[in-house]
C-alpha cells in the first residue's frame, strides 16, 4: 500500500505573465565606477556626487540620484546657491562628464572652483578617544565643572553627523579661491535668444549621444527665470514654465541612468503683488527634490564682536552659521509618500573649501557662578 503526503504545495512552473513583462521591461542600470555608487536609501537607484559631500548626505542617497532634478530656492538677495551650482558642474568637469549650462555664458565656466591640494592640509583631524581619563575624576581637576552636567554621558562615544571627510575621486573637495586652468569644456545653451522649446531639443541631442557612450550628462541651469538671461514676456507665463518642467521631467525619465539636472532660484524673481508667486508650488511640484536656503542677517556685528573677545566660549567667525537650509523634498523618497519636511534642522556656512551643511541646535548656557553657590550650599 503506497502513501502520499497531503500536505505538499502545489507548485507551477509557469511564470505569470505580468511578472514576465516587469522583468523584461525594466530600466538598464547605469554601470557603478569610481564616480557612480548604489545609494545608501534605495540600492536599486544609482547616484553621483553633487559635488559637496554635507549636501550629499542630506539627500539621504549619499549624492543625487540619476534620473532626477534638484531645486536649490533661495531666499533673500544673497548668491549662496552659485557655490552649490560651481561645485556641481566642477565635479562633473573634473568625472569626466558632459557638462550644460543653460541661461549662463562662457565666463561662467571660467570661475569654476579647482580641486583642494591634499598635501595643503596643515593637520589631519584627530578622532575622538574612547578611554577613561582618570584625572578628570579627581576632585578640583581640570574637568571638574564639566562633570557637573550630564556626567554620566561624558565618556560615551561622541558621534557627528558630519562624518569625517575623506578625499576620494567620488566627490572630491575644493578650492573656491583657485580657479580651473585651463578653463573647463562645457557646453553652454544661450535662453535668451532660445525659447525653451528649443533649449529642450537640443538638450535631448546631447543626452542621446552622452547616453549612447555611457556618459554622464549633468544639467545646471544656474539663476534659472533670471529676467537677464530669460525672456520676461515668456519665462514666467505659466503655459510655456510648466510645459518646460513636464517636457524635462519626461527627459530625465528617458535616460534615467545617465541625466541629472540642477536648478538654483531665486525668492526675490517672485512677488505675491505681480502674481507669479503661484508658480513656486507648482514648480516645486514638477522638480524632484527641493531644498531652501535661508541666510541669516548679521545685527549688531560691531557689539557682537566685542563680547566674543571677552567671552571665551562663544565660537569663532569661521564657526559661525551663515544661514538656514530646510529640506523640503527629496529625489525618490517624497514621490513614494514619506514624509521628508526638515526645518530649522541643519545649518549652512561657507569657505574657503565649499558650503558645509550641519546639524544646528540651540546651545546650552551654563551658568557656572549660580551652580558654585548651590556647590557651597550642599552640605
Amino acid at each position: 500500500m503506497s502513501f502520499q503526503k497531503r500536505n505538499a504545495p502545489i507548485v507551477s512552473a509557469r511564470v505569470p505573465s505580468f511578472v514576465k513583462s516587469t522583468l523584461t521591461s525594466s530600466s538598464p542600470v547605469s554601470p557603478v565606477s569610481k564616480f557612480r555608487r548604489p545609494s545608501t536609501l534605495v540600492p536599486s537607484y544609482i547616484t553621483h556626487s553633487t559635488g559637496t559631500s554635507s549636501l550629499d548626505r542630506l539627500l539621504l542617497h549619499d549624492g543625487l540620484p540619476l534620473g532626477t532634478s534638484l531645486l536649490v530656492f533661495e531666499s533673500g538677495s544673497t548668491d549662496f546657491a552659485s557655490v552649490i551650482a560651481r561645485c556641481y558642474a566642477a565635479q562633473g568637469v573634473a568625472n569626466g562628464d558632459t557638462v550644460v549650462a543653460i541661461g549662463t555664458h562662457a565666463r561662467w565656466g571660467h570661475e569654476l572652483p579647482a580641486p583642494a591640494d591634499p598635501a595643503s592640509k596643515s593637520s589631519k583631524r584627530r578622532a575622538p578617544s574612547n578611554n577613561l581619563n582618570l584625572s578628570s575624576l579627581v576632585p578640583g581637576g581640570p574637568s571638574e565643572k564639566e562633570m557637573k552636567i550630564a556626567w554620566r554621558y561624558r565618556h560615551q562615544p561622541v558621534q557627528s553627523w558630519q562624518a569625517p571627510h575623506q578625499e576620494t575621486e567620488y566627490c572630491r573637495s575644493w578650492n573656491l579661491t583657485l580657479r580651473v586652468t585651463p578653463p573647463a569644456k562645457i557646453q553652454y545653451i544661450d535662453a535668451t535668444a532660445t525659447s525653451f522649446d528649443g533649449i529642450l531639443n537640443r538638450l535631448s541631442e546631447i543626452a542621446a549621444a552622452s547616453a549612447s557612450t555611457g556618459t554622464v550628462t549633468r544639467v545646471v541651469l544656474p539663476g534659472f527665470l533670471n529676467p537677464t538671461t530669460y525672456p520676461l514676456a515668456t519665462a514666467f507665463q505659466p503655459d510655456n514654465l510648466l510645459q518646460f518642467l513636464h517636457r524635462l521631467r519626461a527627459l530625465l525619465r528617458k535616460y534615467a541612468s545617465t541625466l541629472s539636472v540642477l536648478f538654483t532660484l531665486s525668492a526675490s524673481l517672485f512677488d505675491a503683488s505681480l502674481g507669479n508667486s503661484i508658480l513656486i508650488p507648482w514648480i516645486e511640484t514638477l522638480v524632484d527634490g527641493v531644498v531652501r536656503l535661508v541666510p541669516v542677517a548679521e545685527t549688531n556685528s560691531s557689539n557682537n564682536n566685542n563680547n566674543n573677545n571677552n567671552n571665551s566660549n562663544s565660537k569663532s567667525d569661521k564657526d559661525r552659521h551663515q544661514g538656514f537650509i530646510h529640506v523640503l523634498k527629496l529625489p525618490v523618497v517624497s514621490d513614494r509618500g514619506s514624509m521628508a519636511v526638515k526645518e530649522m534642522e541643519y545649518s549652512f556656512k561657507v569657505g574657503k573649501g565649499g558650503m558645509i551643511i550641519e546639524k544646528w541646535g540651540i546651545p546650552v548656557i551654563i551658568d557656572e557662578k549660580s551652580q558654585d553657590k548651590k556647590d557651597e550650599l550642599e552640605f
